[in-house]
């Protein structure tokens, strides 16, 4: 073999295995963290928090964020901590039928 081309050998298995310890020396706190709660459990909590209908969700930031409405029409918005599912935010408007008073 020539020095040449133990030269490129080296420097192609550098590379080639550079991606795999960088993935492994990154700090957990570095990495995306997956979420605990999944989608379906996000759809699960808002339910269980008077939203009957999701017209959105998306996770963001950490955090389910969930649109939709309640039974009598209202729109409901609510966060969730992905982590737990616990409720972080939670807004409900009234629907405008609601609004009229006599």
């Amino acid at each position: 073999m020539t020095l040449r081309t133990t030269a490129s050998a080296i420097v192609l298995s550098t590379l080639m295995a550079l991606p795999a310890s960088l993935t492994q020396a990154q700090p957990a706190s570095d990495r995306p963290a997956s979420p605990a709660i999944s989608m379906d459990d996000a759809r699960r909590i808002a339910n269980d928090n008077g939203m009957v209908r999701v017209e959105q969700i998306e996770l963001d930031d950490g955090k389910w964020e969930i649109e939709g409405r309640d039974a009598v029409g209202a729109e409901i918005e609510i966060d969730l901590r992905a982590t737990d599912g616990m409720v972080i935010k939670m807004e409900r408007d009234r629907p405008a039928a609601a609004g009229v008073r006599p």
